[in-house]
């Protein structure tokens, strides 16, 4: 049986398999003996991860004996996953995928406010595993994951007119390249219903808040009187720049300037990647919001609090309104398990 070992690390590297009573035996034998990790994975023909994993999990104290490893790795494989055995972690990540959750961000949320739900933490992996299992594909939760939709490509907008007195994304200050500062805005527009209904899209470059508006017309007067009249309600230190793209819908930026003495910038020609932010946000907003929705049959809170309110990897687990408040000194949390938010 040991030759038979002995010639197995001949072989190339296969497709990982659990391993078995025989490599087992083999195991304990070459650890009796003093042999390396690295040896007795080489001489197995299994990685060392394989046997090192072996080796930490089913040794009984500092001794490794094959009978003993077996019966600890069926006892593991019988209990179940941690999802199943715990009712109400279950119900949380059910809850949470079916608000547009992805598994990284719930293990972040729970990892940072778990405590306060009263819901224990478990690793990401843990829950792509168990929606992979054969019980949950049978119910397609893996249609919960936002990458089953498919890849998202990106779409280019052809704008050949010339805006006046553009200044460009690239003199735009440090502290809003990097986001080291609150007020940075970047704006945009989402056309709905074959380009007849439009959407400003108004999105804050640290904390990721985002304003919606509905507008009746997709003109230059109509595009820039929305902005001001969102930016003249919030607090003046809140606003200090204005990024767009070359859509002639704002081509009366200079109007911010002038009224609020607020720098405006641009993105190069066919570059509407370069403010990034709010591309990002948009394909968020394109999940509730696809095409053909009618924007006039909806109410102005629908549009937008639904993602202030969402944790976001970025923010640490926060969720925008969650990090705009720490910036202005006041901790608020909000509480999905209890419905509630707390001070603290």
């Amino acid at each position: 049986m040991l030759e038979i070992a002995l010639k197995k690390g001949d072989v190339a590297m296969k497709k990982y398999t659990h391993l078995n009573d025989e490599e087992r035996v083999l195991i304990s034998h070459y650890h009796d003996k003093g042999r390396s990790i690295g040896e007795i994975a080489r001489r197995l023909g299994r990685n060392k991860s394989s046997v090192s994993r072996e080796l930490r999990r089913n040794s009984n104290k500092e001794a490794y004996k094959a009978e003993t490893a077996t019966r600890r790795y069926l006892a593991r494989r019988q209990k179940g996953r941690k999802i199943d055995r715990d009712d109400a972690l279950k119900a949380y990540i059910l809850e949470r995928l079916h608000e547009g959750f992805s598994p990284e961000l719930i293990a972040l949320r729970l990892k940072t406010f778990g405590h306060l739900e009263g819901i224990s933490y478990i690793n990401p992996e843990s829950i792509y595993q168990w929606l992979y299992l054969p019980s949950q594909k049978r119910e397609k939760l893996y249609r919960l994951l936002l990458c089953h939709h498919g890849r998202r490509g990106r779409r280019r907008r052809v704008h050949r007119s010339k805006i006046k007195e553009r200044t460009s994304i690239h003199e735009r200050p440090i502290e809003a390249q990097e986001r080291a500062d609150v007020g940075h805005w970047e704006v945009d527009l989402m056309c709905f219903r074959r380009n007849s209904q439009h959407l400003l899209v108004m999105h804050e470059r640290k904390t990721r808040y985002t304003a919606t508006v509905k507008l009746q017309r997709k003109t230059a007067e109509a595009t820039i009187s929305a902005i001001l009249k969102v930016f003249k309600s919030l607090p003046r230190h809140l606003i200090k720049s204005v990024t767009f793209d070359n859509g002639m819908e704002f081509a009366h930026h200079l109007e911010i300037r002038q009224q609020l003495n607020v720098p405006t910038y641009f993105c190069d020609v066919y570059a509407s990647w370069q403010k990034g932010g709010i591309e990002n946000m948009n394909g968020r907003l394109r999940r509730d919001l696809p095409r053909k929705t009618d924007l006039f049959k909806m109410g102005d809170e629908e549009l937008e609090h639904g993602h202030n309110l969402t944790p976001r990897k970025v923010l640490n687990g926060l969720s925008p309104i969650e990090a705009l408040a720490k910036l202005q000194g006041k901790n608020i949390v909000f509480l999905f398990n209890k419905a509630v938010a707390l001070h603290y």
